[in-house]
């Protein structure tokens, strides 16, 4: 399980894609209740992020960013769009 600690050290840390282009901050985590594995980033992303626009969304309109596509873990996550697309190409051919 994460700590309390843990948590507040992540919420608000930036989110970069691979080319080091700051696309979001982390607001949350979607964690398994019984495995305690991260599951998923919630982030407070920009309009204009079209790329992460077509991932499913909070009541208040931020990501769902799965944490598969996460690569690097430092002071801000980094996050693989060529995993993401992967994902969200997937999804939308499943929904056809």
């Amino acid at each position: 399980m994460l700590s309390k600690d843990l948590l507040q050290n992540v919420i608000n840390k930036g989110i970069l894609n691979e080319f080091g282009r700051r696309i979001g901050r982390v607001v949350d985590l979607v964690i398994d209740k019984r495995s305690g594995r991260i599951l998923a980033i919630v982030a407070k992303t920009s309009k204009s992020e079209e790329l992460l626009q077509k991932l499913s969304k909070d009541e208040k309109g931020n990501v769902y960013i799965p944490v598969s596509v996460v690569s690097d873990v430092r002071d801000v996550f980094q996050i693989d769009e060529k995993k993401l697309r992967l994902i969200i190409l997937k999804r939308e051919t499943a929904q056809k």
